[in-house]
């Protein structure tokens, strides 16, 4: 009865040391976001760690983005995923697809999930602030 207890109780205390840097930061787990989740990280973490990823072509770039993202077309990833800096990343496009594309291509280059999302929705660069909606 001791042995299965002691496991039970290293195997929370692994998944707690484990998870609660991410908790900490305030960041949700990795993966999709939808369009009021991804606005809330924003509001939150824009001005203190949080890299904006914009995958969208350099003409729909061009045309208008968020003000301080990092632009590095789809198309172009595998070749300059290294110019995606450490740490929480939030990738956009216009409509969710090539964001989630980009994500599973950094993630395939090592990139660690935990701090990697992307949004499932649209995103509006009109008026020079972004703003994501369904």
């Amino acid at each position: 009865m001791l042995l299965p207890l002691s496991r039970l109780i290293l195997s929370s205390l692994l998944c707690l040391c484990l998870l609660t840097p991410c908790f900490a930061e305030g960041f949700p787990q990795g993966g999709a976001l939808t369009p009021e989740q991804g606005n809330s990280l924003l509001e939150k973490h824009a001005a203190g760690g949080l890299t904006l990823l914009d995958v969208r072509t350099h003409r729909e770039f061009e045309a208008g983005h968020a003000p301080g993202a990092l632009h590095i077309p789809v198309d172009e990833l595998l070749e300059r995923a290294s110019e995606v800096p450490e740490g929480p990343v939030l990738i956009i496009c216009r409509s969710g697809r090539r964001a989630k594309n980009a994500a599973a291509m950094l993630i395939g280059k090592g990139r660690s999930p935990e701090k990697l999302w992307h949004l499932s929705g649209y995103a509006d660069y009109s008026g020079g602030k972004v703003r994501f909606h369904d």
